[in-house]
């Protein structure tokens, strides 16, 4: 049985324009799995089973989710209270025409950084068709800007599809 289980604020992506100044306002967060674990006085709750969490156009979908709060009680104004999101396993992350492939992600959503990883296999990325893979992918969502780290044994890998509208990933 899934669960509709946690609905929260979080700002799991800025929305509308990018360029402004101001902040959008976290929007609500909906996770739902197959069991979830918490404790009175922990700032953290855990999803286990078939977990998928959405938000606006973001959905997250992993074999376990831990949302970390913030301890103080009042967050500051136009902040989240959720402060990070640790996804692992089997880890797919979409938001709009971009998706994620990874063993963990790794979401701050005061820095708006989502950190891939790739244990059993590379962390990957696509945009249309065209994609990138590495050890370790940092998406800087504010700044709009991808880093993509290999190891010696598996370096970066990219391709750009020549019919993709920017090329960009």
């Amino acid at each position: 049985m899934i669960l509709p289980l946690l609905l929260t604020q979080v700002s799991f992506a800025a929305q509308g324009d990018k360029s402004a100044d101001k902040k959008q306002p976290p929007a609500d967060l909906k996770i739902t799995s197959d069991k979830m674990i918490a404790g009175k006085n922990q700032a953290m709750v855990e999803f286990m089973g078939n977990v998928k969490a959405v938000q606006a156009d973001s959905v997250l979908s992993a074999d376990s989710v831990k949302v970390f709060f913030h301890t103080s009680k009042a967050p500051k104004k136009g902040q989240s209270n959720v402060k990070r999101i640790l996804a692992t396993g089997n880890v797919e992350y979409t938001e709009g025409a971009r998706k994620a492939f990874s063993d963990q992600a790794d979401y701050d959503t005061a820095e708006e950084i989502l950190v891939l990883t790739g244990e059993q296999t590379q962390a990957r990325l696509l945009t249309g068709k065209s994609w990138i893979t590495g050890k370790k992918i940092t998406l800087f969502k504010a700044q709009d800007r991808v880093v993509v780290e290999s190891t010696e044994e598996n370096r970066v890998e990219a391709f750009f599809d020549a019919e993709d509208q920017d090329g960009s990933l």
